[in-house]
């Protein structure tokens, strides 16, 4: 796209996605990554997804800040700070970070602080190391937007919208179950997309 030999997507210009968790976040490859994206102002979105744990050690014994105040370290790089919680907000900001970038290619952080309420891995219990639960499951977005969703269009929609997700899962599960297995000449597929450079011209320059 800066050398020009992108291609014209007439005013929907791409957005690079990464989407992280908070722990992360404490890692050096993830400060490389908001260098450079700060110094060279990529069209990225840093979806920073925040439980306050990183698998079974919290949020106090691992980071001496969150998010948005660590990407205050890096000059170029706007934050929003959201209730990941909240569908209607949470989609609302994804919008409106996503036309800015579009228009003003430059990169964002979405810090979004959502509740933890699986477990980490089937050999990581929640139950082993955590006295959050009871709190946890009040911030859980499913109820949450099952009363949006009644409020403003009834309870009928939210029955008919479970079924037909429900439906969908159930049929899908039977189509994964009964796929053929993957060929090994398929695992390099989709890996990198085709690139308009397919040999060297020009001089080059320092």
């Amino acid at each position: 796209e800066k050398t020009g030999i992108a291609e014209d997507f007439n005013g929907e210009n791409p957005v690079v996605v990464c989407s992280l968790g908070d722990a992360s976040c404490t890692e050096g490859e993830v400060s490389e990554a908001l260098q450079m994206a700060a110094l060279k102002q990529f069209p990225i979105v840093y979806l920073v997804q925040d439980n306050g744990w990183d698998i079974s050690a919290n949020a106090a014994e691992t980071r001496a800040q969150d998010m948005t105040y660590y990407a205050q370290g890096f000059k170029g790089i706007e934050v929003r700070t959201i209730d990941g919680s909240d569908f209607d907000l949470s989609y609302q900001t994804v919008q409106e970070v996503f036309e800015i970038v579009r228009k003003e290619r430059r990169p964002f952080i979405i810090h979004a602080k959502v509740p933890l309420l699986g477990h980490h891995t089937s050999g990581v219990r929640k139950e082993w190391y955590r006295d959050d639960l009871e709190e946890a499951a009040t911030r859980d977005p499913y109820p949450k937007l099952k009363a949006l969703i009644r409020e403003q269009a009834g309870e009928a929609d939210v029955i008919n919208i479970e079924a037909e997700v429900r439906k969908l899962v159930d049929e899908d599960y039977e189509k994964a179950l009964n796929a053929e297995d993957p060929s090994p000449e398929s695992v390099t597929d989709f890996i990198f997309a085709p690139t308009p450079v397919t040999e060297e011209k020009g001089e080059r320059e320092p």
